[in-house]
């Protein structure tokens, strides 16, 4: 069975780069934002990108160096 890390990315909401961030990173930001955080864990999960006031949050995907 292989299992992979999930890696993810942060952009700006003044910026259009993205950028790797800590998964600790992501889940303090969105915890500080977001009650309940699960369903947006899960959305994630599902490749969809998450809004904070700060920016946006998402998985990598694989193969995106």
């Amino acid at each position: 069975m292989h299992f992979e890390l999930s890696h993810y990315e942060f952009k700006d909401s003044n910026s259009d780069e993205w950028h790797r961030v800590s998964e600790t990173l992501v889940l303090q930001k969105l915890v500080d934002v977001f009650d309940p955080l699960t369903p947006l864990l899960a959305e994630m999960l599902q490749g969809k990108e998450i809004t904070t006031p700060e920016g946006i949050f998402r998985m990598r995907k694989s193969g995106n160096e």
